[in-house]
């Protein structure tokens, strides 16, 4: 059996966050490992804990997350510039690595020199180097500035250099982090063409980072996904993309909700003022009379929900879980608060909260909610799974305008999970209420069945599926006939049934069709005023078709969606329903005996022929 190219067993990391500078320099000199009456003169940061992963040889995996979220870290602790905390690395094989631009060159060099010196530097003869240098060159389509120093390139050039030095000698381990985001898109593409190159011909493996997910879903066939220090899912490259990209949304579509309450309010000049934009609960964990609590409470989730909707989780113990600059985090402040540190047991991770001699006896927690969340009257709910020794710990949240902590209730011994109902005196009553309609996956039970053909087999959506919701997609042939399988250049027909509960002004309608790896094969959009109407209700349908369907012979997924606005200027808008990628059919050649490949597109062209 082949040894994994990289191996990682409970792999973590930690940073110390000092008070003081000063407490930087006497833990830097062990001082402080003398003075017993100072130990809570730091806070414990993990920035990556309990990572388990093996990477095969020729694997190509890509990494993705959002910024901060421990991606950067392991691939340090990779490479060796970086120590682990606790856990192991074990890497089988020679590591290149492109990490971040402006390392690995001398500025003053040109870039001929610094081809040079880098290929000796990784051992090469002066022969070996001159027949790689010219390879180099011709790849990096740099030969007109190659003379030139290296400081007067730009990061794009760079990274051209860089990534073509990086793999000229074919390395066993190549890991690049974001590096190619600074190239052209057609650099990028003879990057991720050369990276599969190197794994099918060399057996190479690849650790790819990148916030570019099409590049991603193109060169890996395997993705794994970071949050906040842990690893979320891991697996196939379009599902997890596909749970990242959900993930995503929604914490972009709750900041949209926000940013539109500020326009509504006329305060666009503070856009990215976050207090401006969010409501701040901040509750505690206390003793029943308000002092340290007795014996040894451990802590695991805190998750807060308005109505339905969970708008904020805190998994206490696990990595980042004190990270202010996140929107929900617990405040363990050393010398102050009465939360343990963290740790690990069989049921997952978890602090303790018990007399840790903070000198507010408490153990205080935070959440933020997008203030658009308040307009629509709900209760508030605060979801506290422990567990405790003895019911004798209370819980709190602070009231801002009497500035004194209100008790929701006590946490109970006998329950690992505790749960506070409480109101916000920030709700507001809308002029109308709205029904919650059914969903595309429970609309109508007798009607599923029916429909079971034409209905998908994997729901994955999104969006608000309050005020108007897709019911059925159906996908019809030349002949209206329901169908999975399409002839090109033929007549066709998608039928999008919809349902919306109230009136719903010019919603915009969207069929988008991609290629398996996640390109755009293409995109029909439309609007309601441009069908002639304004504003829809009730159940209704929009009929997308054409004379002649141009894709190629393949297969392909679709999405579909219908959204509060038509889509402009590159960003997506809020949705009311988006059926992601669920939609799977396939087009085949109008003759079935056509053997020929015509590509993606099947154009009807005429041709004529001259001649002299």
């Amino acid at each position: 059996m082949t040894e994994p190219a990289i191996t990682i067993n409970d792999l973590g990391k930690m940073y110390r966050l000092y008070r003081r500078p000063a407490d930087k320099v006497l833990d830097a000199f062990g001082i402080n490992h003398y003075l017993f009456w100072r130990k809570k003169y730091y806070q414990e940061f993990w920035a990556l804990r309990g990572l388990n992963l093996k990477v095969k040889k020729g694997e190509r995996l890509g990494i993705i997350g959002r910024n901060g979220a421990g991606k950067s870290t392991l691939l340090k602790i990779i490479t060796g510039n970086v120590l682990p905390t606790e856990g192991s690395v074990k890497v089988n094989g020679r590591v290149q690595a492109l990490m971040e631009l402006g390392t690995g060159f001398h500025p003053e060099f040109t870039g001929r020199q610094n081809i040079q010196a880098s290929l000796a530097y990784q051992g090469l003869s002066p022969r070996e180097i001159e027949e790689k240098e010219e390879e180099i060159i011709d790849f990096s389509e740099l030969d007109e500035f190659i003379e030139q120093p290296i400081k007067t390139y730009s990061a794009g050039m760079y990274a051209r250099l860089a990534f073509t030095v990086a793999t000229v000698v074919e390395p066993e381990i190549l890991i690049i982090d974001e590096v190619l985001g600074a190239g052209d898109a057609y650099f990028a593409g003879k990057c991720v063409e050369r990276m599969k190159k190197l794994t099918e011909e060399s057996g190479a493996t690849v650790l790819f980072v990148s916030h570019d997910l099409g590049s991603v879903q193109a060169l890996c066939n395997r993705v794994i996904w970071f949050h906040r220090g842990v690893l979320k899912a891991d697996g196939e490259p379009l599902n997890v993309i596909k749970q990242y990209g959900a993930a995503v949304r929604q914490e972009e579509e709750i900041r949209l909700k926000a940013r539109d309450l500020k326009l509504s309010k006329k305060q666009a000049i503070k856009i990215d003022s976050k207090q401006d934009l969010y409501q701040t609960f901040l509750f505690r964990l206390v003793g029943i009379d308000g002092g340290h609590p007795i014996g040894v409470h451990k802590i695991r989730s805190l998750v807060l929900y308005y109505g339905d909707d969970k708008v904020g989780e805190i998994n206490v113990g696990a990595p980042m879980d004190n990270d202010y600059n996140q929107n929900h985090y617990i405040i363990n402040e050393p010398g102050y608060m009465d939360w343990g540190e963290p740790s690990k047991d069989n049921f997952g991770y978890q602090r303790d909260y018990s007399n840790c001699q903070g000198k507010y006896a408490h153990a205080p927690f935070q959440f933020s909610i997008p203030k658009s969340y308040l307009v629509d009257p709900a209760s508030l709910k605060l979801e506290i799974r422990a567990d405790c020794e003895e019911n004798c710990v209370a819980t709190e949240v602070f009231i801002e305008q009497e500035n004194k902590y209100y008790r929701l209730g006590i946490l109970n011994s006998e329950q690992k999970i505790n749960s506070f109902l409480f109101d916000s005196s920030l709700i507001i009553e809308k002029e109308y209420q709205i029904e919650q309609p059914k969903s595309f996956a429970n609309f109508n039970s007798h009607e599923q069945k029916n429909q079971q053909d034409n209905q998908l087999q994997e729901i994955d959506e999104y969006g608000s599926q309050k005020e108007i919701i897709i019911t059925k997609i159906e996908i019809l042939n030349s002949l209206k006939e329901s169908t999975k399988i399409i002839k090109c250049l033929e007549p066709f027909q998608v039928v999008v049934e919809y349902f919306a509960q109230i009136n719903i002004h010019n919603p915009a309608f969207v069929f988008c069709i991609y290629l398996p790896s996640g390109i755009t094969a293409s995109q029909w959009l439309v609007s309601a005023k441009e069908l002639g109407t304004e504003v829809v209700k009730g159940k209704g349908k929009i009929i997308f078709q054409g004379n002649s369907l141009m894709l190629g012979k393949g297969s392909y997924v679709a999405s579909t969606a219908i959204f509060k606005w038509y889509p402009r200027h590159g960003v997506e808008p809020e949705a009311y329903h988006v059926l992601d990628r669920c939609t799977h059919f396939q087009v085949i050649n109008s003759n079935e005996t056509e053997s020929i490949d015509y590509g993606i597109c099947r154009q009807p062209i005429e041709a004529k022929l001259e001649t002299e």
